[in-house]
């Protein structure tokens, strides 16, 4: 969570880890008991629910709400539900409730496993792209922070055509509770965080200067596609393959966050050095009087660092005019010399 919302705020923080884990219980319990719908519709809608709010509580929106809530969330949610129509014409039924017992045919492989996935990866990184390339949005804390609500929204706009009977009609179902569990978990929480790996490694790597944006485009298009083909190939054994696709899916997670952390952190130590190298303004420094929300001590004016802990100021939620009685004007931050 650390890493999909990687915003900082010691009071606030544990409350999105806290409901994310609450909704996955409920998930397990209505799956239990056999209410499949219930299992699928809670973790779909909390984990984007989770994202807006952490966006509203850490100011990431910098008095554009609008531009965050429409190229963030309800654009990717329409380009999901624009696939989620394609992939269920091609697919009467989502793969992970297929009763069928055999390899699906080589058209839907190809339909399902290659090009669904190629069309949700330009779905998921459209709207981040077109957002970080306003001068307010250019960080690449931002590149993470629309990838993840890209990928949530995009994910639940996705699961709302492809699981429709689940979001109208709420009903006990018999199913394997076991099974039931599996689905819940990889649709409502892996499948989020695949689509929003995949699109922060494609932005960050288009937004950093000097990198080179294939390498982030092959890791997004990669962790898409080996998704959605393990499903499309696995969707038709029953427990057996709904079981193994949330395996792979959780180690296809666990690489994306990984090297999403990874990039981020080059993406913050490459910002830091070109203000040391060029003597130039560090984009997101510490204003006057700012506390640092990981270990609580005051930082210096135009510190692009903690003197502390190290936490990039970056990384803190951002102060708005109420918590701040003066602030350094734009242009003046420079990297302090004790970060």
């Amino acid at each position: 969570m650390s890493t999909l919302l990687p915003h900082m705020s010691g009071r606030r923080h544990h409350l999105y880890r806290n409901a994310v884990l609450f909704a996955l219980l409920v998930a397990f319990v209505a799956a239990g008991f056999g209410v499949l719908s219930i299992a699928l519709i809670v973790p779909a809608v909390a984990l984007p629910a989770v994202v807006l709010v952490y966006l509203h509580d850490h100011h990431i929106w910098r008095n554009e709400p609008l531009v965050i809530i429409g190229g963030g969330f309800v654009l990717a949610l329409v380009l999901g539900i624009l696939v989620g129509l394609l992939e269920k014409h091609w697919a009467e039924t989502s793969l992970l409730l297929a009763p069928a017992d055999h390899l699906p045919p080589g058209s839907q492989i190809l339909q399902l496993g290659i090009i669904i996935p190629l069309l949700l990866f330009v779905a998921v990184t459209i709207g981040p792209l077109a957002v970080t390339s306003r001068p307010n949005f250019k960080h690449p804390l931002d590149a993470v922070n629309m990838s993840t609500l890209s990928g949530a929204a995009t994910s639940l706009g996705l699961s709302v055509v492809v699981q429709q009977g689940a979001f109208t009609d709420v009903n006990w179902d018999s199913a394997d509770p076991g099974r039931a569990a599996f689905i819940a978990l990889t649709l409502g929480f892996l499948q989020p965080v695949i689509f929003a790996s995949a699109s922060a490694l494609t932005v960050m790597r288009v937004r950093r200067p000097n990198a080179n944006p294939v390498i982030g485009v092959v890791e997004g298009v990669v962790l898409i596609v080996a998704y959605e083909l393990m499903t499309t190939l696995l969707g038709g054994y029953g427990t057996r393959g709904v079981v193994l696709t949330a395996v792979i899916a959780a180690a296809l997670a666990a690489v994306g966050v990984l090297l999403m952390r990874m990039e981020l952190h080059d993406g913050l130590l490459a910002e830091a050095r070109a203000a040391l190298a060029d003597d130039s303004v560090v984009a997101r420094s510490a204003s006057h009087g700012q506390i640092c929300g990981h270990c609580g001590v005051e930082l210096g004016a135009g510190a692009a660092f903690c003197q502390v802990c190290g936490t990039a100021v970056s990384s803190l939620a951002t102060p708005t005019p109420a918590q701040t009685t003066t602030s350094t004007p734009a242009g003046d931050s420079t990297l302090s010399a004790s970060a």
